[in-house]
């Protein structure tokens, strides 16, 4: 599908190449690894359940001392990828990616290889953070002084999600959250409408701001009226709701969403900035994750394209991102200057038995994370110092 000339001005629009006091650097090569931690607890919801982390790490080395990081979480119900993928991708693409010396040849190399990362974003996200990393570090400033974004002093705060676990861990969570103090709740459903009604009701009586709990369906219903029957039966408990038909099918959710009063959040079906051409006005939200986007500059791309379509945002994030994707995420946030309706992610050690990051990036009460209280913020590159013995080379 060809893009509309709007959306192209604003896809150039990020790809400006500005003037720049940085001296070329040379990459002399990429390594990959995984990163194949448990989590704490299985974390399930309608499409997949999951027990441990499946990241595409990526390292960027300019010299031996200069070394940057970067990270994925390839899906095949998102994006078709898998961690063989990405790899074949990179290895595929190695020689030209090789002549990136800095953030205007970034870019070129984006705009000239759109359709291949249309086809691979997961994949190209973590070369793209690796070398924005490096580049940071040999420059000694961090990634938003390299793209020219504005560093705030604000405070984020981030969303509690329930997976589709049984009641009584289900239970017990919820209860967790609400002790911390979590002011947005996520909630997965399941297809078992007992089931769900017995979990939307916990929450009913709770004292609750307006935009506070939103669903998730992970593309449960394949027609509009087996939607809406599920929801009419639901307790009218949450705001929005996530992917409730099946990926990409979109006259079927322009339809939902002529007769649905909730808000609908777009997630697998929007992974590039075509697919924004199908939609247009606030009752469409998209859930902006940086994996499944393409990195960062794809992310801030459609980012400016819903904005320019009158639609909102999430910051999203998937199970089991590290510390290197949730500062991924800090950079779009501090891009949309902290405007998105919810922000995903940052779950660090409450969910992964051990971080990439020696100091892992993680919210506290209430889903807080104080962005002026952020270390790494300050520091060169991505900021973090990644342990090295908890990867597997590939």
């Amino acid at each position: 599908m060809a893009v509309p000339e709007g959306l192209h001005q604003i896809c150039r629009s990020v790809f400006v190449q500005i003037d720049t006091e940085y001296p070329l650097v040379h990459i002399l090569k990429f390594d990959k690894f995984n990163f194949p931690v448990p989590f704490r607890r299985v974390f399930r919801h309608s499409s997949a359940a999951r027990k441990q982390a499946e990241n595409f790490i990526v390292q960027a080395s300019l010299n031996q001392k200069t070394t940057g990081w970067g990270e994925s979480c390839p899906r095949e119900y998102v994006t078709g990828e898998s961690i063989s993928t990405c790899k074949k991708f990179l290895q595929d693409n190695l020689e030209s990616l090789q002549g990136i010396t800095d953030i205007v040849s970034l870019r070129t190399w984006i705009k000239n290889h759109e359709h291949e990362i249309d086809q691979n974003p997961s994949a190209f996200c973590a070369i793209e953070l690796a070398l924005l990393d490096a580049f940071g570090k040999h420059h000694s400033i961090p990634v938003e002084t390299l793209l020219s974004i504005d560093q705030l002093s604000e405070t984020t705060n981030y969303s509690a999600v329930l997976g589709n676990s049984p009641y009584l861990v289900y239970w017990l969570l919820a209860q967790r959250y609400r002790a911390y103090g979590f002011r947005s709740i996520k909630i997965k459903l399941s297809g078992n409408l007992n089931k769900d009604r017995r979990k939307l009701l916990l929450w009913q009586t709770a004292r609750l701001r307006k935009r506070a709990i939103r669903l998730d369906a992970n593309n449960l219903w394949k027609s509009v009226e087996d939607c809406l029957n599920y929801l009419q039966q639901l307790p009218k408990a949450y705001w929005a709701i996530e992917e409730p038909l099946q990926p990409r099918d979109f006259a079927e959710l322009i339809q939902l969403a002529e007769r649905i009063e909730t808000n609908i959040i777009l997630d697998e079906s929007v992974t590039q900035i075509n697919d924004l051409t199908h939609y247009r006005g606030e009752k469409w939200i998209v859930n902006l994750r940086v994996s499944k986007l393409g990195g960062i500059h794809r992310a801030i791309q459609v980012a400016q394209a819903a904005k320019s379509r009158g639609l909102n945002t999430i910051v999203g994030a998937h199970v089991g991102e590290t510390s290197i994707l949730t500062r991924a995420g800090i950079v779009l946030i501090q891009y949309l200057k902290n405007s998105q309706l919810a922000t995903e992610g940052a779950f660090g050690t409450h969910l992964l038995k051990k971080d990439l990051a020696t100091e892992p990036l993680q919210f506290a009460r209430e889903g807080q994370l104080r962005l002026s209280q952020t270390s790494c913020l300050a520091q060169p590159g991505l900021g973090l110092k990644v342990r090295t013995d908890l990867l597997k080379p590939d």
